[in-house]
């Protein structure tokens, strides 16, 4: 039986060549990456896995000490080459804010009468207001 394309024309016959098996990946990769691989290594073999996770754990504390050893000079300069001076840490901060109205499960809290409060409200109207306007869009070109 010979093969044809849809257009009349006679295709190569199929080879059943048999293709070699890949090599599982290197162990420096990370596990995400490995797919089925990994999860087949965590339930068969323990010790392989084990050898794997120091693997990924020494190297990531290599790439620690090659950056500081090459770039760790960068976090004590700013951008014009001068010392960075460190700001100290206020002796209180408190936990709610004085400039922004609080909230409360995404609601606006009782300061809405400020300049700050109506702005807010004007913003959310904005935002809901236009996802509506996208999604009326949407539902025209479905039907």
């Amino acid at each position: 039986m010979r093969r044809v394309s849809s257009a009349g024309y006679r295709l190569q016959p199929r080879t059943t060549l048999v293709r070699p098996k890949s090599s599982e990946p290197s162990a420096g990769r990370c596990l995400y990456a490995q797919g089925d691989s990994a999860q087949g290594t965590r339930q068969e073999d323990p010790v392989k896995q084990d050898q794997i996770w120091r693997e990924l754990v020494w190297s990531e504390r290599r790439g620690v000490k090659e950056w500081e050893n090459n770039w760790d000079f960068l976090k004590n300069f700013d951008q014009t080459g001068e010392p960075k001076t460190e700001k100290p840490l206020p002796s209180y901060v408190p936990f709610f804010s004085d400039h922004l109205p609080n909230t409360n499960n995404q609601m606006i809290g009782s300061r809405l009468n400020t300049p700050m409060g109506k702005e807010l409200v004007k913003m959310e109207r904005l935002l809901f207001l236009s996802s509506r306007h996208q999604r009326r869009k949407h539902v025209l070109l479905c039907t």
